[in-house]
């Protein structure tokens, strides 16, 4: 048996694997200084760490159910609506943190590559054209090396950099794509 699967049940119909949240109360997903609209709230802070910890211990490939448990037994669909739009909100928002967090990486490996393309261009163009003395091979070297280093650099951007944005965007996009769903307790 799996670690996540002595930690989670998982839906028999849809095999996603079921993460369950207690709520004392709605107001209890919300960040509780966010005075704004209501329908334009936060999540809590620590509801979306403990999510993001519960998507860690689970594979990527596994399709999630969020359920809320209420210590209540009167719905409102109103309620359950508008946290289903702040939850939608809040992973969208994260989406395009991470999405310009890959363009950064992107852009930055192109500067830096057009940077050591023209410092190896120097080298070469100048390497033919140049007395043999000591500055100017000092000279040289430098271009040479600077630019096989921003070569690396945007090598190392592009291919090694870049893998946890990735990464991070399909956790996103998986919380993003969860069913949430409410179940409530009788206070009684």
């Amino acid at each position: 048996m799996k670690t996540y699967e002595t930690l989670y049940r998982r839906n028999k119909e849809t095999s996603r694997i079921i993460i369950e949240i207690a709520l004392d109360d709605y107001h209890e997903f919300f960040h509780e200084w966010d005075n704004s609209v209501f329908k334009k709230r936060d999540i809590h802070p620590e509801l979306a760490e403990f999510l993001d910890l519960c998507s860690e211990d689970i594979p990527l490939r596994k399709k999630l159910e969020i359920i809320f448990t209420l210590d209540s037994n009167e719905s409102s669909a109103e309620k359950e609506d508008q946290i289903h739009v702040s939850y939608k909100n809040y992973y969208r928002s994260l989406n395009r943190l991470e999405t310009r967090k890959v363009r950064r990486i992107i852009r930055i490996s192109a500067i830096l590559l057009i940077i050591s393309l023209s410092l190896l261009f120097a080298y070469g163009f100048l390497n033919h054209k140049t007395d043999s003395n000591i500055v100017s091979n000092v000279l040289l070297e430098s271009l040479l090396i600077g630019g096989w280093v921003f070569a690396w650099e945007a090598v190392h951007l592009l291919f090694l950099d870049i893998l946890a944005p990735f990464r991070r965007h399909r956790e996103i996009k998986r919380l993003f794509e969860a069913i949430i769903g409410f179940r409530y307790l009788s206070s009684k």
